[in-house]
């Protein structure tokens, strides 16, 4: 008939573990207190370490009956537990010393002083214990929370693959992961705010003291969706305003998932779940576009005399030590203007030499220079005899060859690349030649243009 008196009282462990601290500190504090030689508050300070200690054995008590009901791990509370019998410990033990000695003396001060740590350590685990790691630290700013020793790893929420997508589950790939970014730190075992636990699909179903918070294919009449679309100023509305807000996207989420039964095992495809909605979600597949170097950027007295030779000069990306250089400014580039740009050949990711005096002499330089990767030739003199040497740039993927005199033999040469994506050869002879070349397989994308469209019959209306 009483069997509920036990846990009841493991359950009253936050609340009487703060008498003995509020008791011990008090007498800590009447240690350093006095003035020199005046010895008055001793009686009072014993008296604080007996009462601290009795009030330490007893919140050990109840501690220990609320790991033995509420399925904590003993992992979790051993060092918590230790530190709570070691503050009682050390309370009767100050006492004994301050009943034996009748002044103040450093020994007592020392001792006191170690209480008091063990007592700080002991207190800030059980606070972690039932607020979790970073329930101090969560609010600060990022910078002072790293300053502090704090590992930021916030919740990521859904991370779904590019491909086949729409086989996740919804439920375990989408929904809680929501709940994790936005509700969990409040709302998990630890700390069940409301007596709700969110961190996984069995405690959800259980609810909270205020009862159910879902109910199966009723969206509107279900707490856990209804408090996200509430006015941020609605006492009622969570997360509560003070923290981060979950996305339109996740709250649809939560209601198409709430509106198709709620159900755990069932795909993204299966409820219907369209592309739109996830596409903030999904983890594209993204290959660098330039090489990957451990280059350092170039110095801007480098940038500086590049420019001051008529090329524009600048990172492909920011914080690249590779380089793009045009000659928009330069048309009175020659083949030996080439020497000017060997201090940074193994930088030239993108080279731009159009409109420029150069000539086929030129493409044994280019074909040596290991990350370029986008080369423009438009409206060169070169005749296409040496093209097939660009074949071996290793990262070369997109060529311009416009207005050029390369035939449509020559573009064939290149088909030994196996970087290039993307060849481009408006108004050269490859393009007068393509239409009656036949199919031509190229492994790579060939642009010559010639595009028609065909007549419509609006095309001969005379207005």
């Amino acid at each position: 008939m009483f069997d509920f008196l036990w846990p009841l009282f493991g359950r009253m462990h936050p609340l009487l573990v703060h008498l003995p601290i509020g008791i011990l500190v008090f007498g800590i504090l009447l240690c350093f207190l006095p003035k020199k030689e005046n010895h008055d508050f001793l009686p009072t300070i014993r008296l604080a370490f007996l009462l601290g200690g009795v009030a330490a054995l007893v919140a050990g008590l109840s501690g220990f009956l609320q790991y033995q009901f509420e399925g904590f791990a003993w992992e979790d509370v051993q060092i918590h537990l230790v530190g709570g019998i070691s503050t009682a410990l050390g309370s009767f033990w100050l006492y004994v010393q301050a009943k034996k000695s009748d002044r103040l003396d450093t020994k007592i001060k020392v001792s006191a002083l170690g209480l008091g740590l063990v007592m700080t350590v002991t207190g800030h685990l059980g606070g972690t214990l039932t607020h979790g790691e970073n329930y101090f630290t969560e609010v600060l700013p990022a910078d002072f929370q790293s300053l502090l020793g704090a590992e930021i790893e916030p919740e990521k929420g859904p991370q779904l693959p590019e491909e086949n997508w729409e086989n996740a589950e919804l439920y375990a790939e989408v929904i809680q992961p929501i709940l994790n970014k936005n509700c969990k730190s409040c709302h998990n075992p630890r700390n069940k705010k409301g007596e709700l636990d969110l961190s996984n699909l069995a405690n959800l179903l259980k609810g909270g003291e205020d009862g159910l918070v879902l109910t199966a294919g009723d969206a509107e009449h279900s707490a856990l969706f209804a408090r996200l679309i509430l006015p941020k100023e609605d006492e009622k509305h969570m997360p509560p305003s003070e923290k981060p807000q979950p996305s339109k996207e996740e709250i649809a989420l939560i209601e198409s998932w709430i509106k198709t039964g709620a159900k755990e095992n069932q795909t993204l495809a299966e409820a219907g779940i369209p592309r739109k909605l996830i596409e903030r979600f999904i983890l594209k597949n993204q290959t660098p576009f330039y090489p990957i170097t451990q280059m350092q950027p170039i110095s801007a007295d480098s940038l500086a005399d590049l420019k001051s030779s008529g090329f524009f000069a600048e990172a492909v990306e920011s914080g690249s030590g590779l380089l793009k250089i045009t000659c928009t400014n330069f048309p009175e580039f020659q083949d030996k203007d080439w020497e000017k740009l060997a201090p940074v050949k193994r930088r030239l990711a993108y080279l731009d030499l159009g409109g420029t005096q150069m000539t086929d002499v030129l493409l044994d330089s280019l074909a040596g220079l290991p990350n370029l990767t986008v080369l423009k030739l438009n409206s060169t003199a070169i005749s296409g005899n040496s093209l097939e040497k660009l074949a071996q740039l290793p990262n070369l993927k997109l060529l311009y060859l416009n207005k050029t005199q390369v035939s449509l033999s020559q573009i064939q040469a290149l088909k030994a690349s196996k970087s290039l994506q993307k060849v481009f050869a408006f108004d050269t002879p490859a393009s007068t030649e393509l239409p009656n070349a036949g199919n031509l397989n190229f492994p790579f994308l060939f642009e010559a243009g010639n595009y028609s469209l065909p007549k419509l019959p609006t095309d001969t209306i005379v207005y």
